[in-house]
């Protein structure tokens, strides 16, 4: 199998399985295999450890497991007979289980938005998040019921940072497989503290340097996405407002939304920005993550 193959993580929740579906249909796109991983972790309370828990071994759930896998396995080659499909069972949290499997070889990571356990519309599965923070490959996080499309648009978000930089270049490539357009998001907001001065031309200006900012992120990486493909429409949308907002906002047929894991003015380390953790929380389309090289 491919070093390139698509790796999705299933619990047996809906939205698992919707990312499954997903993750299929975007390794036959990308024309690589699919890694099925499915792990469990249920540490076992023991009195001979004083108390303590301990992680059972994988067999004591085999059957379960396989079954599991088998169902998925079946699932994956009814939607798309000709994918080269392998399955994995292995023991620990979620995360790092597929954190394991994506730095054995692959080129995607795909995750629901939540799985069994999690809970609430306005909460991500803790699994997304930690994969989505520190994956070494870029990772999708579907949402449940959301069904593979390459019809819309592939939008991304950009500020001037490395990390949109690296976002841009895959956006380009995903809506370059898609044969759909690409839409750049640009987006700039006058901090408050900028907008009370009492002189109205200080506050115009204040606006206008901003938005020019702005202007020329998007038109930067505008050429940088035209390097991808020469057949590639690259559309650029420069906007007032939060970039979550507005990137949603300019998202709202699309087929994927992307997005670097952080931006300008983002803590250092493996946590996600602002940004991503907000259109991961409340999107109703795919979100690909990016991490900077």
């Amino acid at each position: 199998m491919s070093e390139n193959r698509v790796v999705v993580g299933i619990d047996g929740s809906t939205s698992s399985r919707s990312a499954l579906i997903w993750a299929a249909h975007e390794a036959r796109l990308r024309d690589v295999g699919l890694l099925v991983v499915h792990s469990r972790f249920r540490p076992s309370y023991d009195v001979v450890f004083a108390g303590g828990f301990y992680l059972p071994p994988i067999g004591e759930e085999g059957d379960e497991i396989a079954e599991t896998l088998r169902v998925a396995v079946e699932l994956v080659e009814q939607v798309e007979p000709d994918l080269e499909v392998q399955a994995s069972a292995r023991s620990g949290p979620a995360a790092l289980a597929l954190l394991d499997a994506a730095s054995e070889g692959a080129g995607l990571v795909v995750v629901g938005s939540r799985g069994l356990g999690a809970f609430g519309s306005l909460f991500l599965g803790s699994v997304s998040v930690h994969l989505a923070a520190r994956s070494p490959v870029p990772v999708v996080v579907v949402p449940a019921e959301t069904a593979f499309s390459t019809a819309g648009p592939v939008v991304v978000g950009v500020d001037g940072s490395a990390h949109a930089q690296v976002a841009v270049l895959e956006a380009a490539g995903e809506a370059v497989r898609r044969r759909a357009p690409l839409d750049i998001v640009a987006s700039f907001s006058v901090p408050a503290d900028l907008l009370v001065t009492p002189l109205a031309a200080s506050r115009d200006e204040f606006r206008h340097a901003f938005q020019t900012q702005a202007q020329q992120n998007a038109d930067a990486a505008a050429r940088t996405a035209s390097t991808v493909g020469e057949s590639l429409i690259v559309r650029t949308h420069v906007t007032d407002g939060p970039p979550a907002r507005e990137i949603a906002r300019v998202a709202r047929a699309a087929s994927l939304v992307v997005v670097g894991s952080r931006g300008h003015g983002e803590i250092a380390g493996p946590v996600l920005g602002s940004v991503s953790q907000s259109l991961l929380r409340h999107a109703t389309w795919p979100v690909l993550v990016t991490h900077e090289a």
